[in-house]
Order: structure tokens, then sequence, then C-alpha cells
């Protein structure tokens, strides 16, 4: 049998009534319904997301690292966001022409695409000229045969750097990259397919740019059980202890260094004719960092300034194990 109101009830109810999460007599009346936005499908949950974004911040460090040591200039490269959409509104946001690279990961044997703003690649191809790395303030328009074999040199670097960033999660390979220059043109997921798209900001002194960087979900559908916050965990190994010899007979080595402030070459007529007072114009521009070495090796990218009376040098990064032999 059920139970009369009472008057406080009835007056509640009556006073609730069209109003979202109601109550009476501490029980809910009506839900507030919950909005679903079927363009941003929320195929991937928050804990995998934050993974995605934490492999990628780390992409973004090993990119920067490369990009600086292809334009031999300080140029940092940041995650700005990671989001997730469908595929038409990112193809949809793209330029025409644009510098876009397809590519497939193995496994799971899905395309995904990587796409570069056309002011940062005319930089690269500016700074390989001598100039200062400055984008490309007209048009957007195709890169000539010239211009594409030294992007690709930095492009082929940066597939390698996305190779090493997985390594910790699931070792991939990356493979069949083509280029193309026509959005409508890169075909890895249909229009309406969910994709994770992930934008990094290069910036310097005289460029700022995005990248980015898509994968439709197919790609990422495998590899989401491996996305656990503990990924960062494995495949390490546990440092080795340092002896109590190794402290007393190494730590008190002195080791020189030496930083490379500018470079440049003379015909071996001009340098026969050097006399005091001359000046002689350098490789180097005025912004571009030292090369601090340790030893003969290159470990270290700097400025140049002054500590109170004393020559120094302010560290800005660390030279990559890979960019050594360019820095010689």
């Amino acid at each position: 049998m059920s139970e009369d109101l009472s008057d406080e009830e009835l007056q509640a109810l009556l006073a609730s009534a069209g109003k979202p999460d109601a109550k009476v007599g501490g029980n809910p009346l009506v839900s507030a319904p919950l909005s679903y936005d079927f363009k941003r499908p929320q195929r991937v949950n928050k804990d995998q997301l934050r993974v995605i974004e934490s492999i990628h911040e780390q992409f973004a460090r090993l990119f920067s690292s490369s990009l600086a040591g292809s334009m031999r200039m300080v140029i940092d490269v940041d995650l700005a966001f990671v989001d997730q959409v469908i595929y038409s509104e990112f193809i949809l946001s793209l330029n025409t022409p644009c510098s876009a690279y397809s590519f497939t990961m193995d496994p799971p044997s899905a395309p995904a695409v990587l796409c570069f703003a056309p002011e940062l690649l005319m930089a690269l191809v500016d700074r390989a000229f001598g100039g200062q790395g400055r984008g490309y303030e007209g048009e957007p328009r195709p890169l000539t045969q010239i211009e594409s074999n030294i992007v690709n040199k930095l492009v082929n670097r940066v597939f390698s750097d996305l190779e090493s960033t997985w390594e910790l999660t699931t070792p991939v390979r990356i493979a069949d990259i083509i280029m193309e220059t026509n959005p409508e043109f890169i075909q890895i997921a249909n229009s309406s397919d969910p994709v994770v798209l992930l934008a990094f900001e290069a910036h310097s002194n005289n460029v700022q740019s995005l990248i980015h960087l898509c994968y439709p979900l197919t790609a990422l559908e495998p590899l989401l059980p491996e996305l656990s916050p503990d990924y960062k965990q494995r495949g390490q190994r546990p440092a080795p202890e340092r002896s109590l010899s190794h402290n007393r007979t190494l730590d008190n080595v002195k080791v020189p260094v030496k930083v490379q402030v500018a470079e440049g070459s003379l015909p071996l007529r001009e340098l026969a004719d050097l006399r005091k007072g001359d000046i002689v114009k350098l490789d180097t521009n005025k912004n571009d960092p030292a090369i601090v070495f340790l030893g003969n090796q290159p470990k270290f990218l700097g400025l140049p300034g002054l500590d109170g009376k004393r020559r120094a040098v302010k560290i800005q990064r660390v030279i990559d194990g890979s960019e050594e032999e360019f820095y010689r």
C-alpha cells in the first residue's frame, strides 16, 4: 500500500516541477540530462589520453633536438594539445598545399599522418642556404625538389624519434612514408571516423609554427591496453651503484671545456693578405648558439656571455648522441 505524501512533500514536488536534480525527502526526482557531442567522440578514456600526452611530451623533446640540430639554431618544440575529433575536422583545418606525411605503424599495421606547417619547412630550407631561419611569408606553395631533399632528412629523423618514443610502451616500426600536398588525398580514415589529434608548437626567435600528428582510432585501439600510467617504468634498468673507488678516482678528474662561438672559411689568398684591423665575416649568425665541447666531443648548445668579469656560457640544451657528428 502506497503512502500519501505529506503537505511539505507535496509543496516541494510542485515547486520543483521542471527543475533538474529536484529532490523530495532527500530522493532525486529528475536526473539532469547529459550532453554528448557526436562530432567529438570520446573513445579513449582520460587515463589513456594522459598517457598518450605523456608519451608525446617525450616525442616533443626528441623532435626539438632533431629540429635544432637540422637548423643549427635554438628552437623549442612543445606539445600544445591532445584532442579527440572526427577525421573530417582535421582535414578541413589543413592548408592547401600542405606538407603532410602519411605513414604506417606496425604493429598494428595502421596508417597515421604527420603534417608540418609550410613556414617551418621554409625556415629549415632558408637556414640550409645560409639564412637566419625565417619562415616563408608568401602564399603557401609546394616544395621544389631541392627543398624536398633538405626537408626529407629532417622528416626521417623525426620518424626515428617517433619510433623511439613508442619504445617504452610497445615497439613499433614506421614504414610506407608518403608525402602529400593536397589534404583531400590523405586517405588514412573515413571522414566520420574518430581520431586522436596532437598539436606541437615549434618556436624560435624567427619562426613560430604548428605540427599536427593524427592517429585514427584504428591505429591506437590495439595499443590502448598498453597505455597504462606505469609505462615509464617499463624497460628501465636500475642505475648501477657508484662504487667508493669510482668516487675517489673520477669525481675530481678535470675535463677540458671548449666553447666554439663561431666558425667560417676563407680562400687561401685572402688569408695570406690578412692584416691587423681587418674584419673577417664568419658563417655563423649572431643569434646562433655556441657549441660546448667536453674534450673533443660536442655535448651542449649554449648562449655566450659574461659572469662578472669572466666569459661564460649558459647551457640551453644537451646535444643528442645522433647529432654529435653534425657538430664536430
